[in-house]
């Protein structure tokens, strides 16, 4: 059982282990549901695990809060379309193990679809169809981001942008749903360098505007 663990459930229990950690913990799904309730910090679910990150630094809130304002700026010029911070979890259905990840920031099209709780409530704080997910990486998460995370977020139906931005230098990485199995993969290292989300250009510039980046 995940009680007998005795795995972190405060802030405090969870900044002592330091920034750089992932711990991963057998779990059903529904104990991991029991411990999203206990837990006064995110956890994930995938291959039948619990997984515990460490906290964000400043660095990576800072650039998070970047990225949400340059998509809202976006968005808000077409209609229908909803910005989401990191607290939102995005559950990907699984023969083997269903999925809870939180990205740092997504999007959603139209009407939300949220889970249905084992009990048959809704949870309002768990989508299953985002147009777009970004992910800001670090030492601890870039191979859970481009690894499990990445490999999940590729069944969502609903997909069409998967990107990772690096917090420590000039580097985004954008992933395009070009069809049902069809991905295009494009790589941007120059503050200049641009590219376009649902028609609207973002420029590198504009997502690292003000950002001194993390040694």
């Amino acid at each position: 059982m995940v009680e007998s663990l005795k795995i972190p459930t405060t802030l405090a229990e969870l900044e002592a282990l330091g920034e750089d950690i992932q711990l991963r913990l057998p779990a059903s799904f529904e104990e991991y549901l029991e411990w999203v309730e206990k837990c006064q910090f995110t956890i994930e679910y995938f291959n039948n695990e619990i997984v515990i990150m460490g906290n964000a630094s400043f660095y990576h809130e800072k650039l998070v809060a970047e990225i949400i304002f340059c998509l809202k700026t976006i968005f808000n010029k077409i209609a229908g379309f909803s910005v989401l911070g990191s607290n939102i979890k995005i559950h990907i259905a699984d023969l083997l193990s269903p999925t809870d990840f939180n990205a740092d920031v997504s999007v959603v099209q139209g009407n939300p679809e949220f889970l249905t709780l084992p009990s048959g409530k809704k949870s309002t704080g768990t989508i299953s169809n985002p147009v777009l997910v970004v992910e800001v990486t670090s030492k601890s998460t870039i191979a859970h981001d481009f690894g499990d995370k990445l490999l999940a977020y590729k069944k969502i139906e609903s997909l069409q942008y998967a990107i990772f931005v690096s917090q420590y230098q000039p580097f985004v990485t954008v992933y395009e749903r070009k069809g049902v199995n069809h991905w295009e993969l494009h790589d941007y290292t120059q503050l200049e360098d641009s590219f376009f989300i649902m028609g609207q250009q973002l420029t590198l510039a504009e997502i690292y505007k003000e950002i001194q980046f993390e040694k």
